[in-house]
């Protein structure tokens, strides 16, 4: 049977692309929930149709690619293909790869990342000409037997939904980050589908606010807004042992946090922390 591409044609396609990624990512080690991006990316004026690209034999659905970018920044999305259908990955590169990087879209810096583990995806990028730029490590744990401590000197408040100005505040207070990269950010957690955020208080000040996500069907979460406090790090460790209980709580089995949000060695081994993986940027400038 012979396969066929087309190009996004309307919103059930925002669902089919969601659905075969969480499909062929499902085994791949410590591979995040899907973002908001695809769906944002369709409200802004650079979106075009040409971004998508699926790959059908018959009626079944065997492959996509796409992309999401502002200007000229463009975050490149994997061939992603069903077993066996490796050998239609070049073409669905060469669609959607080469309607970016054309004089119509204007993609001039191209970037996308991976976990270190996902060998495959790192390979394919390289042998397109990109280079890894950035590799961040991320620190984590399997929660059983998370303790629960009882001497906690703060009160918290857990929310389904995750507000950046909380973390704004915190960041402004410790003097961290300058405007344009707190603009970055908001502009990241946009994209971000929070499940949950958990605010802590000593009295009526908040001390730290932490957002996290939870990818329902491989039970694996990640603390992806972070903020404490410098005058009440002396919390962190219980802070982050209250998230993790939240975490586990609601189903999580492993919960990974950006290493540089970390850095007290006392605290990684207190809470069994230690590098789970790392991501790694690819970047290809045209």
């Amino acid at each position: 049977m012979s396969i066929t591409y087309r190009n996004f044609q309307g919103e059930y396609d925002l669902a089919l692309q969601y659905d075969f990624w969480r499909k062929i990512t499902s085994t791949l080690p410590y591979a995040w929930k899907p973002t908001m991006s695809p769906i944002l990316f369709k409200e802004q004026k650079e979106f075009d149709p040409r971004s998508r690209c699926f790959a059908y034999e018959g009626d079944d659905l065997i492959g996509y690619m796409s992309f999401t970018g502002r200007g000229d920044f463009v975050s490149l999305g994997y061939p992603w293909v069903l077993p066996g259908y490796e050998g239609i990955q070049d073409e669905l590169f060469e669609r959607v790869y080469g309607f970016a990087v054309s004089d119509e879209y204007g993609g001039k810096i191209l970037a996308q990342r991976f976990r270190e583990q996902w060998e495959n995806q790192i390979l394919y990028f390289e042998a397109k000409g990109f280079e890894i730029t950035n590799e961040s490590k991320l620190i984590g744990r399997y929660l059983l037997n998370v303790e629960t401590t009882d001497d906690i000197e703060f009160s918290w408040k857990v929310s389904n939904e995750f507000r950046f100005e909380d973390w704004r505040s915190i960041m402004e207070e410790n003097d961290e980050g300058n405007e344009a990269q707190i603009k970055m950010m908001k502009e990241y957690y946009s994209s971000v589908d929070f499940d949950f955020s958990i605010a802590f208080f000593i009295e009526e000040q908040m001390i730290g606010v932490m957002g996290i996500t939870l990818r329902e069907d491989t039970k694996y979460s990640e603390a992806l807004s972070f903020g404490v406090l410098q005058e009440f790090k002396i919390h962190k460790g219980k802070m982050i042992s209250v998230l993790m209980n939240e975490a586990w709580s609601r189903g999580a089995e492993t919960i990974t946090f950006h290493a540089s949000d970390i850095p007290e060695e006392d605290i990684q081994k207190e809470l069994g922390l230690s590098e789970l993986t790392k991501d790694v940027m690819l970047v290809k400038e045209v």
